[in-house]
């Protein structure tokens, strides 16, 4: 008996794998692209792919958590520059897919308020 694994179910295992691995080390879950909100910022949109379930010292957090792609674009820079540099809130390192390289990396996830924080103190 042969058993063929597809591409598709591989990466399909490894992502529920990665929100697992999320959610049990920094109470993260990802948010399933049928229930993600737009999310825009001056001119700039992208769509919610992820939250914090984590207390941070004031209860649980319930905030948007953006990847540092999505986190550069919202604040208009190049993807390899680091969108926000002091953080007021933890980052949350995760694997993700990335198509370009066609696996998955290492990538910082940013709480919004941060994210909007960093757009307003660029716009002063």
């Amino acid at each position: 008996m042969t058993t063929a694994i597809t591409l598709d179910r591989l990466i399909q295992t490894r992502l529920s794998e990665i929100a697992e691995d999320a959610w049990r080390d920094h109470r993260v879950m990802p948010v399933t692209h049928s229930n993600g909100r737009v999310l825009q910022l001056g001119t700039a949109a992208t769509r919610e792919q992820w939250y914090c379930q984590a207390d941070h010292g004031h209860g649980l957090c319930h905030e948007t958590l953006l990847t540092h792609d999505q986190a550069s674009g919202l604040l208009g820079m190049y993807a390899d520059d680091e969108p926000i540099p002091h953080p007021k809130l933890p980052t949350v390192e995760v694997q993700l897919l990335a198509p370009s390289v066609g696996g998955f990396l290492p990538q910082a996830l940013y709480h919004l308020s941060d994210v909007v924080a960093e757009f307003k103190r660029a716009q002063d």
